[in-house]
């Protein structure tokens, strides 16, 4: 008697439906994991989910990345920059003479493009004519998210990070920061490829999982506010 293949058991026969239902859990974590920005204020199309929002325009990416003729190469950013001077905040080392930040450069320059309300929202770099928006065309003081020109109140940004800042009897600081090796090892807060702080160090721009109204600020990389300032600094 010629006996055909093996049969598989019922579990075994089971086993591909399991494996595909795991792939599609798997794949789909990430997306309720991370909340696509399209959910987010950022999301400045037709479809968004704010106030401010354009009157026609789909594309989501659109106002800020563009595939060709890019504003800044890196990370085709296709945002009209914005070309004031910044007031920005003193900051010291210990006994040092207190000194003015530096200008925001790099990804901070790329966020102020919008935040600080000279370029309208719709302005993008190669188009002649700005995308109509709803609610208002460029932030103001009535916006949330609206920071202007004047930064000397707000954490500086585009200073390269230095290697931590030992206690001493003379410091005149409760606060220190921590040695760069440290800084650089979390892998939420994100110093640029130049050891600088900038906007994207704390906030995620595409993902805007962890906010709550008055104790977690939009776009934050992790789930509390003390989490990122920790990551930096350490209490004396």
């Amino acid at each position: 008697m010629t006996q055909g293949p093996p049969q598989a058991s019922s579990s075994a026969r089971a086993t591909p439906v399991v494996v595909a239902a795991i792939i599609a859990a798997l794949a789909a974590a990430p997306v309720a994991a991370q909340e696509s920005v399209i959910s987010t204020p950022h999301n400045l199309s037709v479809t968004g989910p704010g106030d401010v929002r354009a009157l026609n325009e789909s594309e989501v990416c659109k106002f800020c990345h563009i595939p060709h003729n890019a504003v800044v190469p890196q990370p085709l950013w296709g945002h009209a920059l914005s070309k004031v001077q910044y007031a920005t905040p003193q900051v010291r080392r210990d006994t040092e003479d207190p000194t003015s930040a530096p200008q925001p450069d790099g990804a901070s320059r790329l966020c102020l493009s919008c935040h600080d309300g000279s370029v309208a929202l719709g302005d993008i770099g190669q188009s002649a004519k700005p995308i109509a928006m709803a609610g208002t065309q460029r932030l103001d003081a009535r916006n949330r998210g609206f920071l202007g020109t004047d930064l000397s109140g707000s954490h500086p940004v585009s200073f390269r990070v230095p290697d931590g800042d030992a206690a001493t009897d003379g410091a005149v600081r409760d606060i220190g920061l921590k040695p760069l090796g440290v800084v650089k090892s979390d892998s939420d807060v994100k110093l640029d490829g130049q050891d600088r702080m900038q906007c994207t160090t704390c906030h995620d721009p595409h993902s805007d999982r962890y906010y709550e109204e008055g104790r977690v600020p939009r776009f934050w990389v992790k789930p509390s506010l003390e989490e990122v300032c920790l990551t930096c600094h350490e209490l004396r």
